[in-house]
């Protein structure tokens, strides 16, 4: 099935907080967020996150006009570190898994990375309960630089953290 992927804004909230909540719900362990108690304020929240800047964006995927995955990216602020950023709440939904979305969520992401004057690298944070996210990013170039023991814990379980790394250009001499 065919989808589509573009930059999602404020008239996506809706449809992102749905996505959102059947994240959190279905795989607690995947995301440090936790669902709020409302959902309206997932709405806001979305809102917010959705606001067209230069310092992030957040990618859909669709199908049949419906949301069916999603990304975020985010450039770290301060002079020091405008040189990186990050993937954050990546998610598709389960039935459109394997499908080739994932990958073009990711590639849509790095490719808006790269238009950032000066950026030199992605990072991002997979668990160790989402095993084909962290195959899809390997193959997408990222490689794990450090392991957090335990990251989260949630009804009794624990899952530990992968850091992962992709430098987009090669290291300038110092």
């Amino acid at each position: 099935m065919p989808s589509t992927i573009r930059r999602l804004n404020p008239g996506d909230a809706h449809a992102w907080a749905r996505l959102r909540q059947e994240a959190l719900e279905t795989c607690p362990l995947t995301f440090g967020a936790s669902l709020p108690d409302e959902f309206n304020a997932l709405v806001e929240t979305a809102g917010d996150r959705l606001e067209v800047r230069e310092d992030s964006a957040f990618f859909g995927a669709f199908v049949n006009n419906a949301l069916i995955g999603t990304i975020g990216i985010h450039r770290d602020s301060g002079a020091k570190r405008r040189h990186k950023c990050g993937i954050v709440a990546m998610f598709v939904r389960s039935g459109n898994r394997r499908s080739g979305v994932g990958a073009l969520l990711v590639k849509a992401a790095i490719q808006h990375a790269r238009s950032w004057e000066g950026m030199e690298q992605v990072q991002l944070v997979v668990n160790d309960v989402a095993p084909e996210a962290k195959r899809l990013y390997e193959s997408n170039g990222f490689r794990t630089w450090g392991v957090e023991p335990r990251s989260l814990r949630h009804a009794g379980r624990y899952t530990d953290a992968t850091h992962m790394i992709l430098h987009l250009r090669e290291r300038e001499t110092t």
